[in-house]
This record gives structure tokens, C-alpha cells and sequence, in this order.
């Protein structure tokens, strides 16, 4: 494999060979004009050699002048065979299927049909057409996001945690902006900090990705894309968008794009969402409750430098505030992100480098009432302050036909929780340090009709400081856990094979890694009557998954079905000691046995149907004989959807209707979540100059339902957004 390595990463240090002249561009557009991204072009250079590229977003591959032959190939097309000249543009004979490219999976860019693993994606157009104001609602409409009910505007900011493919809270890793997302205390998401309309696109890697991208990818990996600056040559372009509906619904959003010097962009982007319902079911409700209240604010600014015609330098700040009170005195909680990273890109003729270094600061107040003996009268205060850096290297040498990957990352992470009871006396703390880091090497080999994916990482994880702190009798216990040291090996290997013009076959195998948080580790709460417990004494979680399926792909049609199996040893969940005590414990074994289907179609060429169903089975197989067959919590049994984005005429329209499987909320599956059936609908219609009236209705069916035991999901909210383009070219 690293013969093949060094070689590409050889060839990436010039053009194509020494005696080949400059390169030229070669656009390739498709018969109703489009340009294509991600077609092979396979050349003959004069020495002989056989070299494969791809193109780029806008249809272009660069190649040697000299080059004897020229072929494009792209999925669900015969090749087309060319002269090669100063400016080549072909046109494809046929009509080119519209299939999403994605980078997450592999770390090169390759459509859904010539990927070896399963994968889903949210472009543009269907974030722009969906229902949904918070991320957590969007990403919902992704087939394998288990947390399909994620509620982050009405939900204790600890359970905002991920699943992927039935493998289980905490593991899945969220990438934004190549950035972690995860706070690396808590494991949780502020998905306060990306909400819908600032996220352009997301990319959702379905099976093991620790081998790449390290710690928490053991059910996969999601990439969110933000809105990022242009190039110098793209106009002033932005978005103010206002509007209000029921429930005490407030949208205010600004954002956009602009040119600040030949070299120099920038784009930035604000919002606030509010919104009000009682929340509270009747097991966690009282007589004095009033109507819970959410709100969640968010700045962000990026400036970018283009240093030379090969490399850009970005800035970011972000920052973000939740605030959450729950219906009642005493019983909510406020956070505060702020967030800094820098992105060094270099772009050559086949190799891209990205270093991503970043900090990032929250505060957390979290207040618990004295429910269900005082409701509304204060229990205690907890403040959760915590602090990371980290930094990642990405490289990527591509060769059309041999492409090498190599990740590397590290993180510091301090965090603690102190508690002070309602006088303001102190009860407990608890606070740790972790360092964790990791080294991962991927290389891909590309056929006719073959590809397959070889890569390892090896990860390590220090546990450097701790401490444990309560009051005793009128004195203190204080408990310092252990330093210790653990490692780990990921490997993973994938192939995919052409059965037919139509038909590829992959499949795909894998080990993962899901480190402690500091959080489970150190920290302690409360919610309602039931007491959360830390435990210093976890140990990692190792895991192993297989999967394999079929990809159909014919003009504007395409469908996948994937079956996959995913083992994790050592698995970290909550376990139930008491009817109000539950502590995080490591359980022998649980297994996740599921399939997947999606379809979509382009029934015309601004609309599209598609349709994803998941059932899958994920329990404990091994350990306590109580919990043995239980479902692993907040994993749904089933999740279905059927939407539709796209103009009508000239109103932009998306429609969702999803089915939400029942889910279980605690190990004993003694507190069921339900089932139901939401549709969502949003409606764009034009008015004067570029401006927009936007109707959206979420959850229009009314269903009641639980988004976690304690909380109620969104009932139906109806409201109106005016949306103004602020355009400096017209």
C-alpha cells in the first residue's frame, strides 16, 4: 500500500512528468449543458504512462496537451473518447444522472454510486426546501441519524447526542467545518451554534469511521458544511430573513457573501429562533407550570485570504447562546460558545493539504428545581465550565486511479462541574483533563469496475488529572482518580464492484474506538426525580462492524439497499441502580442489526422524490441479565420518510412526511418514547425584486409524542418568513 503511497505523493509534487508541457483545461458538460463533476478522465501521457483524474465541481480536469488519448467516464454513461487540444468540451451522450459526491467517506470526492461505503447526503437545494429551523430538525431528514425526534430547543442540553446507524448515543463523530463538534467535555452537540439556515450542505458517512477520523465514528461520520466565503469575483450577495408564527415562534436571520479586495473575502452569518409550548408530559409535570420557552442565538464571521492561486488562509469566530426554561422557577438551564479556528488550505494538481487548528470555550448554568416534593423551589445550581484546543492535518494525494489519504489530530480538553445547593453553599465538584490524539492512513485503488479501500489509525487517549469533591458530615471527600494511558488500532477495508452498467455491489468491514467523555467520567445531575451518576472507573469501548449492499443507478433514478452489522464491546450506557438513580457503566456487548433503502428520482429537472426506510435492531447481547435483549436506548426500531423538493412553477415547495419508530429512552426499556407520523411543509413564493414569502408548517399532523422522557417533541407550528436577497450586482 505506501509503495503506492509514495508514489502518489511523488507524482503530486509536479504536473503529470517533467518532459509534459503546461496543462490545459477540459470541461465536460452534459447534453442539456451542465457541467459534470466527478467524471474519470483517463489519458495516455507520451511516455506511456496511464493516468486518471477527476473534475472538479465545475467540470474541469487539467491534463497535458500531449496527451494521445482522452476518455471521460462518469456513472450510468458509456465512455466518450476525445482528441485532446488546447480547450476540450465534451458532451456526454446520454443523460446524466443528478447523484450527490461525497468527501466524508473516503476523504476524496466520489459520487453515492462509486463509493464502496454507504452514504447520505443534504445538498442545497433540499436544505433550502425543507421544513426545519433548528440543525437537529434537518439532519433528521438524513437516513442513519438515529436522533430523528431531536428536540434541541426543548431538551436538557446533556442528551443532545448523536447515533449513527443504530450503533448507539455517542457513536457517531460531527465534523463542521472539518471542526469537532462535539464538546469535548460532555459529548453533547449546541446545535444552537449551526442552525438550518446557515448549513449548506451534509454529508453522513454510514459505517465505521474511526480508521479515518478517529475516536466516536464507530456508526459513522457526519460533515456540515457552513456558509463560507466566495472568490474575489462573485458580486456582494445576502439574505435577511423575518418572520413569526404560533407557539410564540421568532425568526430572525442575516447572512452572506462579499469581495473585500482582489485577495481578501469574507461572509457572516447571524440568527435567533424562539419559540414556546408546554413541554413538560404529565410523569414531569406540575400544578405551578407554565409554558416552557426556548431561545437560541448564534454570530459567525469567516474572512478569507487567497495568499497565491494554490493556498487560502480563513479566520472564523463563532459564537453562540441557549437559553432553555422549562415552565417553571429554577428549572432551566443557559450556555455560552464561543469558538475560534483558522484554515490553512493548499490545493495542487492532485494533492490538497488542510490544517485546521481551533479553541473553543462553553459556560453552562444549569439549574434543577426541587420536583416532584417543591416543585419550583430551588435544588441546586450547577456551573459547567469547560475549555479545549486542538488542531488536524489533513493530505490528500490524488491520482484518479490510486488516492491516499492521511488524518492526523490532537485535543486538550479541561472541563468540571461545581454544584452548589440553594443557600449557595458548596456540594460537590468534579473535574478532569484529557489529551487525545491520533495518526490514520487510507489508501484507495480505482478500476473499470472496482474500487477498494485500505486504511488504518492508531489512537491515544491520556486521562492526565481528576478530581472528585463532596460535602461529608461537615467535611469534604475527595476522590482522585487514577492517570491513566489507553491505545488503539482502527483498521478498515471496503470494495466495490460493477455487476452490471447499472449495478455495483460493496461491501465493507471495520473496527471503531469511543473514548470516555470527562463528562460521564467526573460529572453528576439531575433531572426531575431521577440522579445521573459519573463513573471514574469506564474504560473505552471497542467495536467491529461488516456491511454490504447494492447501488442502482439509471438516468434520473437512483437506489441503494444496505445491510449492516455493527458489535461494540465494553459499551458505555446508562444503567438503572434505583428508580431515581441511574449511573453510566460499561456493559459487556451490544449488537446492531439493521437495513437500509433509499430511492430518489429526478422527475423533473428542478424536482425530485425521494424515499429512505431503516429498520434496524440494536440490544445488549452480552452482560446483565437484566438488561440482555433490552434496545439500546434513544436507537429508533424504525424511521421512514417520503419527501419531495423542487419548483412548482415559480414557488419553491418541500414536503416531508416521516414515520418515527418507537425508541426507548432508558436500559430497561421501561419508559418507551412512542411512535408517530410527521409531515412538514414549505412553500417559497415569489414577490417583487428577488423577495420571498415563505410558509412553513412543522409537524402538521399534530402528533403527540415524547423527544425524550422528560420532554415533549415540537407540536405543529405554523409561520410566515419574509426572506429580501441583497444583491450587489443588480
Amino acid at each position: 500500500m505506501f509503495v503506492t503511497a509514495a508514489a502518489l505523493v511523488l507524482a503530486s509534487l509536479s504536473p503529470v512528468g517533467a518532459e509534459m508541457p503546461s496543462a490545459t483545461s477540459v470541461v465536460v458538460s452534459a447534453s442539456d449543458g451542465a457541467a459534470v463533476a466527478g467524471a474519470t478522465v483517463t489519458f495516455v501521457a507520451p511516455d506511456g504512462r496511464v493516468v486518471r483524474i477527476r473534475t472538479d465541481g465545475e467540470g474541469r480536469a487539467s491534463v497535458p496537451f500531449r496527451a494521445v488519448t482522452l476518455q471521460i467516464r462518469i456513472a450510468g454513461c458509456p465512455p466518450e473518447t476525445a482528441v485532446p487540444s488546447a480547450h476540450v468540451r465534451i458532451v456526454l451522450p446520454c443523460a446524466v444522472p443528478a447523484i450527490a459526491i461525497v468527501r466524508v467517506a473516503t476523504g476524496s470526492p466520489e459520487t453515492l454510486h462509486l463509493l464502496p461505503f454507504a452514504a447520505s447526503v443534504l445538498d442545497e437545494r433540499e436544505i433550502a426546501n425543507a421544513p426545519a429551523s433548528t440543525g437537529d430538525a434537518l439532519l433528521g431528514m438524513l437516513p442513519g441519524f438515529d436522533r430523528d425526534r431531536s428536540n434541541s430547543a426543548f431538551t436538557n442540553y446533556g442528551q443532545l447526542r448523536v447515533s449513527f446507524d443504530g450503533a448507539g448515543s455517542d457513536r457517531g463523530l460531527v465534523l463542521a467545518d472539518g471542526v469537532p463538534a462535539q464538546d469535548g467535555f460532555g459529548g453533547q452537540i449546541d446545535w444552537a451554534e449551526y442552525p438550518a439556515a446557515d448549513i449548506i450542505r451534509a454529508e453522513l458517512l454510514r459505517g465505521p469511521g474511526s480508521a479515518l477520523y478517529g475516536a466516536g465514528g464507530v456508526g459513522g461520520v457526519l460533515s456540515l458544511d457552513t456558509l463560507a466565503p466566495t472568490n474575489s469575483s462573485v458580486p456582494a450577495l445576502g439574505e435577511i430573513a423575518i418572520g413569526g408564527g404560533t407557539h410564540g415562534f421568532e425568526r430572525l436571520s442575516i447572512g452572506g457573501t462579499a469581495p473585500l479586495s482582489q485577495a481578501l473575502t469574507i461572509s457572516m452569518f447571524a440568527s435567533f429562533y424562539g419559540l414556546r409550548y408546554y413541554d413538560l408530559p404529565p410523569d414531569y409535570s406540575s400544578p405551578i407550570d407554565n409554558a416552557a420557552q426556548a431561545e437560541q442565538s448564534m454570530a459567525a464571521v469567516r474572512v478569507q485570504y487567497a495568499a497565491s492561486a494554490t493556498s487560502t488562509i480563513a479566520y472564523e469566530y463563532r459564537a453562540a447562546w441557549d437559553d432553555q426554561a422549562e415552565g417553571r422557577p429554577n428549572y432551566d438551564f443557559a450556555r455560552r460558545l464561543l469558538q475560534n479556528d483558522l484554515h490553512y488550505v493548499w490545493r495542487g494538481e492532485r494533492s490538497y493539504v488542510e490544517i485546521i487548528p481551533y479553541v473553543r470555550n462553553v459556560f453552562i448554568t444549569n439549574r434543577a428545581d426541587q420536583y416532584p416534593t417543591a416543585p419550583g423551589v430551588l435544588r441546586y445550581t450547577q456551573y459547567v465550565p469547560s475549555a479545549e484546543d486542538g488542531a488536524a492535518l489533513h493530505w490528500n494525494v490524488d491520482a484518479g486511479a490510486s488516492a491516499l489519504n492521511i488524518v492526523a489530530d490532537a485535543r486538550f480538553v479541561h472541563g468540571q462541574s461545581e454544584q452548589y445547593g440553594p443557600t449557595g453553599a458548596f456540594q460537590n465538584l468534579g473535574s478532569g483533563l484529557q489529551r487525545l490524539g491520533g495518526l490514520g492512513a487510507q489508501e484507495t485503488l480505482s478500476g473499470a469496475r472496482w474500487q477498494i479501500v485500505a486504511g488504518a489509525r492508531i489512537d491515544v487517549e491520556s486521562f492526565l488529572d481528576g478530581a472528585l469533591v463532596a460535602t461529608t458530615g461537615g467535611g469534604y471527600a475527595t476522590f482522585a482518580p487514577p492517570a491513566r494511558t489507553s491505545r488503539a488500532i482502527s483498521p478498515r477495508a471496503a470494495l466495490r464492484y460493477d455487476l452490471s452498467k447499472h449495478l455495483a455491489f460493496r461491501i465493507a468491514d471495520g473496527g471503531g474506538l469511543r473514548l470516555p467523555y470527562l463528562n460521564e467520567l467526573v460529572r453528576s445531575y439531575r433531572i426531575a426525580a431521577v440522579t445521573y451518576q459519573a463513573n471514574p472507573n469506564l474504560i473505552p469501548e471497542r467495536s467491529s462492524s461488516l456491511s454490504a449492499g447494492l447501488d442502482w443507478l439509471n438516468g434520473t433514478q437512483h437506489a441503494s439497499l444496505d445491510l449492516f452489522r455493527t458489535f461494540v464491546g465494553d459499551a458505555i450506557m446508562f444503567r438503572t441502580i434505583t428508580p431515581t438513580e441511574q449511573m453510566y457503566e460499561n456493559v459487556n456487548r451490544t449488537q446492531t442489526d439493521g437495513v437500509t433503502l433509499t430511492y430518489s428520482e429526478a422527475i423533473t429537472p428542478g424536482a425530485r422524490v425521494t424515499l429512505s426506510s431503516t429498520e434496524q435492531y440494536a440490544r445488549v447481547v452480552s452482560g446483565d441479565p437484566a438488561i440482555l435483549g433490552k434496545r439500546l436506548q434513544y436507537v429508533p426500531e424504525s424511521d421512514e420518510r417520503l419527501a419531495f423538493d423542487g419548483t412548482i412553477g415559480a414557488v419553491g415547495v418541500g414536503v416531508t412526511v416521516s414515520y418515527l419508530g418507537q425508541t426507548f429512552a432508558d436500559d430497561l426499556n421501561t419508559e418507551p418514547l412512542g411512535s408517530a407520523v410527521v409531515v412538514g411543509v414549505h412553500a417559497a413564493f415569489p414577490l417583487t425584486n428577488g423577495e420571498q414569502l415563505v410558509l412553513d408548517a412543522q409537524n402538521l399532523t399534530g402528533a403527540r409524542y415524547l423527544s425524550s422522557i422528560d420532554r415533549y417533541g415540537q407540536p405543529m407550528v405554523v409561520s410566515l418568513t419574509v426572506r429580501a436577497v441583497l444583491d450587489s450586482s443588480r
